[in-house]
This record gives structure tokens, C-alpha cells and sequence, in this order.
């Protein structure tokens, strides 16, 4: 890897692996040690896990979870710690040049663009990056964030409503989480899993505007995007479970 240029000092590097918690391991520390160099780092950013080893004989699919770290401001001490990385085996790493897209599977049917969907995926990508950094500073963390993506950034607004909603609740959030999860700490929540279930309990407790139904609803498809066949039904079973607990009708909003 070459020291960074003028024009190119933003660096986009792609983590792959079957074992999403040492997926996550890696990306964070990734992150962590570009972040150590005095450069700006965004993510780790959950992808769409891709199936790997379809459905068979009753076992569940196999599908690779995919995270993406951006390096903001990279110097030549980040390309050097980037050389030095030594990630576990099972864990892949891909360079992603700062013009090229992280282009979808080609194989995938275009889906059409549904905005409050765009923005709850918005949603949880940044809370799993702050999750992982807690970033003292918001505002420059979402800046990061939005900046590049391909629609502007007024496109997201739902999404920073939420993000902020759920940072400034996420002590509430995670008792409720904490709660339904039986025999579940947070903290052995697979993190973007976590980051579903805090962005949804935070809609069902806090906005009272939208049916519960539909945010459980985009909740398990977006485990399902992002995660396993098990965390789908992890996900709503918590979910239903505390619904069940606020006494309101599941498919009527009941205000703003």
C-alpha cells in the first residue's frame, strides 16, 4: 500500500469472514488503530451479509458478514499500521479505492428505493460504528458519515432524528433490551444486532407515530439483510415481547 497522496488520503477498507463476531473484532480494532494515527476514522459500517452455503437438510444458511472501515485523513504512520495488520484467520481484507462504489451483488434484482427503509439501514450503520468508538463528537462523526454517500444528506434526515434519539436514550433502550434478551448481556449481543434492536425499541417506546408493527417489521428484515436466520428470530422475539408490554394497538400510530 502506498503512502497517500493529496487527493487520496481517504482510504475505504473492506472486512469479510464467516464468524460475524470475528468480523466485528477485526474491524474494530481496524478502527482503532487508524484512529490511534491522528486520522479520522467512520465505521466500522455494517454491509448486507451475502449467503455463503445455501439452506440444507435443515440447517440453516451460511452467509459471510461484511464490515467497512473508512480512513479519513490517512498519513503515512496509517499506512504503515496498515501494513502491519495481522487479522486472524477466516477474516479477509479488500482495499477500496475512495472513487469506487461498493458496488451490490450484480446478480441482485434492483430493489426499489424506499426512504424511511434507507434511512433506518443509515441508522443502524452509524450506531454500530458508535457503538464501537462512542464518538465525542457527534456532529463531526455525522458529518464523516454523510459525506460521499449518494444521496444528499437532507435524504437522511429520518435517519439522524433516530440516531440522535437512540444516543440519548440508549441507557433506557438497553434496559428494555437487557429485559427481553434472557440470558443475554448487551454486551454479548452480536453488535449489529444490537444496533436493530436499540434503533427499534427506541421507535416502539418513543415514537408513538409510527404502528409498532412497522417498525418490528422493518426490524427482522433488516436482520435479515444485515445478520443470520437466527438473529431474524432473536430480534423478533424481543421485540413482540416488549410490543406486547406498551398495551398499544400494533398497527395504528397514535400521534407525533
Amino acid at each position: 500500500m502506498e503512502a497517500p497522496t493529496t487527493t487520496s488520503a481517504r482510504i475505504r477498507i473492506r472486512i469479510r469472514g464467516l464468524d460475524h463476531r470475528m468480523v466485528d473484532q477485526s474491524a474494530g480494532e481496524i478502527a482503532a488503530q487508524a484512529a490511534r494515527t491522528g486520522a479520522r476514522v467512520n465505521g466500522p459500517l455494517p454491509l448486507p451479509s451475502r449467503v455463503e452455503v445455501a439452506r440444507a437438510g435443515g440447517q440453516d444458511e451460511i452467509r459471510g458478514h461484511h464490515r467497512l472501515v473508512e480512513v479519513i485523513g490517512a498519513n503515512a504512520q496509517t499506512i504503515e499500521v496498515m501494513r502491519r495488520l495481522n487479522l486472524p484467520s477466516g477474516v479477509d481484507i479488500t482495499i477500496v479505492l475512495p472513487d469506487q462504489p461498493i458496488a451490490p451483488d450484480p446478480n441482485a434484482v434492483p430493489a426499489k428505493r424506499n426512504r424511511r427503509h434507507d434511512n433506518r439501514v443509515a441508522a443502524i450503520q452509524f450506531l454500530c460504528a458508535w457503538e464501537s468508538q462512542r464518538h465525542p463528537d457527534l456532529v463531526t462523526a455525522l458529518y464523516d458519515f454523510m459525506n460521499g454517500r449518494e444521496q444528499g444528506r437532507d435524504y437522511f434526515s429520518f435517519a439522524e432524528e433516530l440516531i440522535h434519539g437512540v444516543i440519548r436514550d440508549v441507557t433506557l433502550v438497553d434496559v428494555v433490551v437487557t429485559k427481553y434478551a434472557t440470558n443475554w448481556a448487551v454486551g454479548r449481543i452480536a453488535r449489529v444486532d444490537l444496533a436493530i434492536l436499540r434503533l427499534a425499541v427506541f421507535e416502539l417506546m418513543r415514537r408513538t407515530d409510527i404502528p409498532p408493527i412497522v417498525s418490528i417489521n422493518e426490524a427482522v428484515d433488516i436482520a435479515k439483510e444485515f445478520s443470520t436466520e437466527e438473529s431474524r428470530r432473536f430480534v423478533n422475539g424481543i421485540l413482540d415481547s416488549y410490543m406486547s408490554e406498551l398495551g398499544r394497538d400494533p398497527r395504528k400510530a397514535e400521534g407525533g
